[in-house]
């Protein structure tokens, strides 16, 4: 590229037919949050959100829309968004995380080494960057239906703004597909307080869970029937709490199963516990068997305090086991067990099953969570866990999360292994700083609610057709590529054709 043909692309940064001419992405672009791109990527030409004049959104009452500006030639700007009547705007900006070793295959594909935007900043006034801004703009649930009209602002340069508002109404906070499991006792070192269920450490505790349950997620641990007690408080809107029985001796077990049934009476939430995880051998099969038939014989068992393992089902289990969580019982085992009252829930995600939680994967894997939930009928989504701070599962020191990407990391393990992973286990960051990761599980959790909306007026077999379409093969029955879209645009048209059904489907 000659030199004047350089200078006439980066004096075209507003204008979308010139910067096509360039060969390269527009040096600006806005963009939704399930596009994820490495810093040293071209931006998309073509946007969803921007037709490089105008920015148009569209969304439903309660919905929470995240929006990336993304800059590419290296100038830094200042970026503000503002929209009238009531909508909420937060900017944050946007830290990237440096991939040097790509994640190994037990995470599917890695899309490469490389600069990653993860790390979200809250932001007062505009958001100075170079390289991306996130906004996301929160809908209120009793907003008027129409279209409001707002600003976004890059330097000096003005953009108008419309979104569109929808009759359609959603509350994301009201009973949670995905639980996220943590370790108290991570969060209690990292920020200097004992771990005693004192009131400051419920405190710090609550910012991290109220941050997780704006985003369509239960921030919980699985604890003793003391330590359950001490955070009744966050047992709202909630259908299922995870718990952890004493199993040194059968006599702690039926203990503690007389104690949970008691705390979980007349609260309407269900309690559940995994008290042997992913038993891989026989002996391991036939103790989770064991401590389940004894929760039985304490009066545990479904529906009081549900015996659960993360395995496929197994013979082996006879019927003491309530809950299993394993994607390879979708869809045959689930759909011949289907009325029997056993519950079949999954966790985590590898492609062609799930997407993954990941860094160095594509922006729209964690999206993926909440169409594959509402296609296979799964009521909970375990996510092995949300602030991995310390490697402990390797027997590794607390690892610098805001700097180093690989949380999990089998080769320092003494007991052997090769798998390490960037961002495994790592949903949010120290402070309670959110992810863009968390914010991709959100849009597909908020998908899901549509789609919920939408049968809820009649249309299921259009939301059927939609699920089909959008994910025609996850869990036990993904087979080689992922059967779903690695890019944010097909997405957010199935997102339009969903709002499309509803407003036509739904007149209350």
């Amino acid at each position: 590229m000659s030199l004047r043909r350089r200078v006439t692309c980066l004096a075209a940064s507003f204008v979308a037919s010139a910067t096509l001419a360039c060969g390269k992405g527009p040096p600006v672009q806005v963009l939704g949050d399930s596009t994820r791109l490495r810093a040293s990527e071209p931006s998309p030409k073509a946007s969803p959100f921007f037709d490089g004049k105008r920015v148009h959104l569209r969304g439903a009452r309660g919905e929470t829309l995240g929006l990336e500006v993304r800059i590419t030639d290296g100038r830094e700007r200042r970026v503000s968004l503002e929209l009238t009547r009531g909508i909420g705007v937060k900017g944050f900006a946007v830290d990237a995380l440096e991939v040097k070793k790509p994640s190994t295959d037990m995470y599917g594909a890695s899309t490469g080494r490389g600069r990653y935007p993860d790390v979200l900043r809250p932001a007062a006034g505009a958001v100075p960057s170079s390289e991306l801004a996130y906004f996301d703009i929160a809908v209120p649930e009793q907003a008027e239906p129409g279209r409001y009209s707002g600003t976004l602002r890059i330097d000096e340069r003005t953009l108008p703004v419309t979104l569109d508002v929808s009759r359609a109404k959603i509350a994301l906070e009201q009973a949670p597909l995905v639980w996220v499991f943590y370790a108290p006792r991570e969060l209690a070192r990292l920020h200097g307080v004992p771990d005693d269920d004192s009131p400051a450490e419920l405190a710090l505790e609550g910012r991290y869970y109220e941050l997780f349950r704006a985003h369509g997620a239960l921030l919980a641990s699985d604890l003793s029937p003391a330590r359950t007690a001490a955070r009744r408080d966050f047992m709202h809107d909630v259908k299922y709490w995870p718990v952890a029985v004493d199993t040194s001796s059968d006599e702690a077990i039926a203990r503690d199963t007389r104690a949970f049934i008691e705390e979980f009476r007349g609260t309407g939430v269900t309690p559940f516990t995994i008290p042997v995880d992913e038993p891989k051998t026989r002996a391991e099969k036939q103790r989770a068997r064991h401590i389940a038939d004894v929760i039985g014989a304490a009066g545990g068992g479904r529906p009081l305090l549900l015996r659960a393992v993360t395995d496929a089902r197994d013979p082996i289990y006879g019927d003491a086991i309530d809950v299993y969580f394993s994607p390879d019982n979708f869809p045959t085992v689930a759909a011949e067990q289907r009325g029997s009252g056993v519950r079949f829930w999954t966790y985590n995600g590898r492609p062609p099953a799930a997407g993954s939680m990941i860094l160095d994967t594509e922006g729209t894997a964690l999206r993926t969570w909440g169409w594959i939930a509402e296609k296979y009928g799964i009521d909970l989504w375990y996510a092995w866990e949300g602030l991995y701070f310390s490697d402990r599962y390797n027997d590794r020191t607390p690892t610098d999360v805001l700097h180093d990407p690989i949380t999990f990391d089998e080769r320092t393990n003494p007991r052997g292994g090769s798998d390490f992973g960037n961002g495994d286990g790592v949903l949010a960051y120290p402070n309670a700083l959110p992810s863009l990761r968390l914010k991709a599980l959100r849009r597909g959790l908020q998908d899901r609610l549509l789609l919920r909306e939408l049968e809820r007026c009649g249309g299921s077999e259009a939301a059927r057709q939609l699920m089909d379409r959008m994910v025609p093969r996850a869990l036990g029955a993904g087979k080689g590529n992922p059967s779903w879209s690695l890019s944010e645009p097909p997405w957010e048209a199935a997102r339009e054709e969903l709002l499309d059904d509803v407003e036509a489907a739904c007149r209350d």
